[in-house]
């Protein structure tokens, strides 16, 4: 994947050519920065980085994070993962664990997935699993410093690799055992791929941005979502594109890629299960367990409460997850008069603009993150989000989209808006955060130098019917 721009004609992976157009006929900044391929200085430079990232999050897991047992969902994908490699498929692990065989799909099955290719040779401890999510962790590192540079220069990606290695909000995650870890490294590949797409618009690059979507989706299924907020824009605005019939085939490309993925798991649970269920059976417990007495009155308003959730035995999940969401459905319908408080608690919530101590306490009660760590995020995380305001800015002076970075954010928001507020749900929207502060630190250091914006490359034709 070459970022030098293209000197003559050039065919595009949809069977295209693609013509370059005089620089000064280009709309000024309507292209990403023009970068020679990286320098093996910059790459070592990344992989120093990669490696200080490991080791951060490595210690966090064998100094504060390791443990001899788990609960929750931490514990539903790691033994769902031990299970899967055994043999026994997508089973339901609490079920198992008393006797009663049941498929389980209460979340989508990619960090499972992840986690059983080590089970399969014989690394199946927490501590095993927990180290994947350092891997996994580091991997976002390293893409966060392509997607860095691919958006604002060779400095911009290392200053995002750079952050992205130290901030307490991306590695806490890593130890948790849950899958926001895969979340951020598949978010962080759409962001890539959107960025890649938008600079050269052709039907291969439209696609990846489709299969990277897919791949997130079974990260966390919400994920899904970003086929309407990040493809559906890309492909109407991205330059190059000639006319609404290149455009819709670019979005029904992204469309389809995205479906191919997630369709074997959903097609399998539409088997599985006696109710329809396609991403995962989880909707209604969660829903339950965010709309009671306890979440929409007091201190706990907009987070969540197991208190809440109603106990239906070990039957089929997907009947579970009707009833339960009925019976969220019927609190919120009695309650509608609460909702404004309720959802503006949520959203303040997540990113840490209000009941800031509430939420460090419940993170370290719901989830052992610990107190001093927790509280190091939310600073490092105000410092962060403003610096994204001003990289915001920097991108519209130069013309470069930012719309691929804001749309994991407001997919974040729909989220929580739907479900509750939480620190962990706001992850992947975090490398959309640092790199855009990446930005603003960039161009802080430009100013400071007397250095000129990055030049962008000429923007290219309209695409022709190739021969």
């Amino acid at each position: 994947m070459s970022d030098e721009p293209a000197t003559g004609g050039a065919a595009g992976g949809d069977g295209t050519v693609e013509a370059a157009a005089p620089a000064a006929e280009a709309p000024p900044g309507s292209r990403l920065p023009r970068l020679p391929r990286p320098s093996r200085r910059w790459w070592l430079a990344l992989l120093a980085i990669g490696v200080v990232a490991l080791g951060v999050r490595v210690g966090y897991t064998l100094g504060w994070k390791q443990v001899d047992s788990i609960a929750g969902d931490a514990y539903y994908y790691h033994r769902g993962a031990n299970l899967l490699a055994d043999g026994h498929g997508f089973v339901h692990p609490y079920a198992w664990d008393k006797g009663i065989s049941i498929p389980g799909a209460d979340h989508p099955p990619g960090y499972i997935l992840v986690l059983a290719v080590p089970s399969l040779v014989g690394l199946d401890t927490i501590l095993a699993h927990q180290l994947v999510g350092s891997l996994l962790g580091t991997g976002t590192v390293l893409v966060l410093g392509l997607a860095g540079r691919r958006i604002a220069g060779d400095r911009a990606g290392l200053i995002a690799a750079g952050v992205g290695a130290l901030y307490p909000a991306l590695w806490l995650n890593d130890a948790s055992l849950m899958s926001e870890s895969l979340a951020l490294l598949c978010g962080t590949l759409v962001i890539l791929a959107a960025y890649n797409a938008w600079d050269r618009p052709s039907g291969r690059w439209f696609a990846v941005v489709g299969l990277a979507i897919g791949a997130a989706t079974l990260a966390r299924a919400e994920a899904f979502m970003l086929v309407g907020l990040l493809a559906v824009p890309l492909a109407l605005w991205a330059p190059g594109l000639a006319g609404a019939r290149a455009r819709l085939g670019r979005f029904a490309l992204a469309t389809g890629a995205a479906l191919l993925v997630v369709a074997p798991w959903v097609v399998a649970n539409l088997i599985r299960f006696e109710e329809p269920a396609t991403l995962s059976t989880q909707m209604g417990p969660t829903l339950e367990a965010a709309n009671c007495d306890d979440t929409f009155f007091g201190h706990r308003i907009g987070s969540w409460s197991l208190d809440c959730s109603s106990e239906f035995g070990d039957r089929d999940r997907s009947v579970l997850d009707r009833l339960a969401r009925d019976n969220a459905l019927d609190y919120v319908d009695e309650h509608r008069d609460r909702l404004p408080a309720v959802l503006t608690a949520r959203l303040l919530r997540t990113f840490n603009l209000a009941h800031v101590s509430d939420q460090v306490n419940f993170d370290w009660f719901a989830e052992a993150r610990p107190i001093a760590s927790s509280r190091a995020a939310v600073g490092s995380f105000w410092v962060i989000g403003l610096a994204a305001i001003a990289g915001t800015v920097v991108l519209r002076r130069r013309g470069i989209p930012s719309f691929p970075l804001w749309s994991a954010v407001l997919n974040v928001a729909v989220t929580v808006v739907v479900f509750y507020g939480s620190t962990r749900f706001r992850a992947p929207a975090e490398p959309a955060f640092v790199l855009l502060a990446a930005v603003a630190a960039d161009a802080l250091v430009r100013r400071l130098r007397h250095e000129e914006a990055p030049a962008t490359a000429p923007l290219a034709a309209e695409p022709v019917p190739a021969g």
